[in-house]
């Protein structure tokens, strides 16, 4: 894997006080980098919410939503390579418990996240994954997360109130969702677990590929290929853990330093609309997002 520098990301000058869903404390931290459009890291956004402590539990799950709700899970080498296959949760709650039972084995649950990165680059795998990724949050947990108000209304100054999804994301260690950007500004909320997040910020050509991977006419590719191999035209062909630089020599070339942080349990992070972003899991992970303009 190439060495990125960590570049830090900002974060508010005040801690958000431990409770959920202080909406004046979050609006006032993340109002700058709205404006700006640039990402913000924020710790313990979620406070002591329900989800922190609820959702790491197998058992809850089955309770709470059911063992037979139909569901969408991508099956993969944990690129983008993945297909999406139906399913019903419960099937997929016992993968998951299976999965966490090796992790508990092999991995030492003590470790700390730079050592989960360490351990998860050195030892990157070769079978498919099941990722239970952009699946709309079942209702009946929504109100275990505290999603901000100002997503739904608007108000703060932040934004025009349009919530447009809810997602949730929750997979075994090795998940990753490649690199690629979003046209809706993005919080990313992490409840169980450690992901690993890089950040590139937007390029003006990122339609200098078409979707199916034909170059634009006059045009050169830009560092990250978007649309080239068949994939969307804001998905990056290339794998950025390990490139080929034979292929995509402009990635090599021209490509920005990446921000790299790393969320735990309770973190935020709002990835503003264009913002290209990679994230891998570092062990079992539930995240929750919300796209909102």
């Amino acid at each position: 894997m190439p060495c990125y520098a960590d570049q830090s990301l900002p974060t508010p000058n005040s801690t958000i006080s431990n409770v959920p869903n202080n909406q004046i404390e979050i609006a006032n931290a993340l109002r700058p980098s709205f404006e700006s459009q640039t990402p913000l890291l924020l710790r313990n956004l979620l406070g002591t919410c329900d989800a922190i402590y609820f959702w790491r539990s197998i058992e809850y799950w089955r309770a709470a939503v059911g063992e037979d709700t139909p569901v969408e899970v991508e099956i993969g080498k944990g690129y983008t390579s993945a297909n999406r296959v139906p399913m019903m949760f419960g099937e997929y709650l016992n993968y998951l418990a299976r999965n966490m039972e090796i992790e508990s084995r092999e991995y030492q649950q003590s470790q700390r996240p730079e050592e989960l990165e360490r351990d998860v680059q050195h030892h990157r795998i070769d079978k498919d994954v099941a990722y239970l990724a952009q699946n709309e949050l079942f209702h009946q947990v929504l109100n275990d997360i505290p999603i901000p108000s100002f997503c739904k209304d608007g108000g703060y100054g932040i934004g025009d109130g349009k919530l447009y999804h809810t997602m949730l994301w929750m997979g075994p260690r090795h998940t990753v969702s490649p690199l690629h950007f979003d046209p809706l500004d993005n919080i990313l909320m992490q409840v169980v677990g450690w992901k690993r997040v890089l950040l590139f910020p937007p390029d003006d050509q990122c339609h200098s590929l078409k979707e199916g991977g034909k170059e634009t006419a006059g045009r050169t590719p830009s560092w990250h290929y978007a649309g080239a191999d068949g994939n969307q035209y804001n998905t990056s062909a290339v794998d950025i853990e390990n490139p080929d630089h034979k292929r995509f020599p402009e990635f090599k070339a021209s490509g920005p330093i990446p921000y790299k942080c790393v969320l735990g349990p309770g973190d935020g992070l709002y990835i503003p609309k264009r913002w290209w972003h990679h994230v891998r899991s570092l062990e079992m992970s539930v995240s929750a997002n919300v796209w909102w303009r």
